[in-house]
């Protein structure tokens, strides 16, 4: 959220909706479903787009549900790491859960390897991408756009080790 904060510029008051630096995490479905109602009821021509992590999808990731009952045109965007911050290469896991106990020998922070969250919404009636590299990623979102009564999500697969880059201002890169 911070990162995206500083490289999705937003030029318009009362366009963007976060939960401030170092903000909680999982609060973007909701903000984004209370910002769908109100736009179909006062500009049903805008969308509202949801941007998250993986983790932060798992604690509130069920209201893709309410979404689709509502047939709210979100756009959904998962950034999928594998975990929190430093995510987990798949050939880690594979080989800690061959080699002991998951609970016992992965870091607290690992998820499970490229989840699958573009099901999950499909499972409720939503349409579900997969976007592996940047141009899947700009075909998927094209797509993503086009739907108006439903809503769609896209899985962005990125490398478990990717960090962040260097920030304007240095809190936001900062390992405190």
């Amino acid at each position: 959220m911070d990162i995206a904060r500083t490289m999705i510029r937003s030029f318009l008051p009362r366009h963007r909706l976060d939960a401030g630096t170092y903000g909680t995490m999982g609060v973007g479905c909701g903000f984004a479903i209370a910002a769908a109602l109100w736009s179909r009821d006062h500009h049903p021509e805008k969308r509202v787009v949801c941007i998250q992590g993986d983790s932060a999808f798992g604690f509130s990731g069920m209201e893709v549900e309410t979404a689709c009952r509502y047939g709210l045109p979100i756009v959904f965007v998962v950034i999928n790491n594998n975990g929190i911050a430093l995510g987990v290469e798949k050939e880690e896991y594979d080989y800690v859960k061959s080699e002991d106990d998951l609970r016992l020998s992965l870091r607290p922070t690992g998820l499970t390897p490229n989840s699958k969250y573009d099901q999950v919404i499909e499972a409720f009636g939503g349409k579900g991408y997969l976007a592996k590299t940047r141009e899947e990623l700009r075909n998927c979102f094209k797509l993503c756009l086009k739907e108006t009564e439903r809503p769609s999500l896209v899985n962005v697969i990125i490398s478990p080790s990717a960090g962040k880059k260097p920030q304007e201002f240095f809190w936001l890169t900062s390992k405190v």
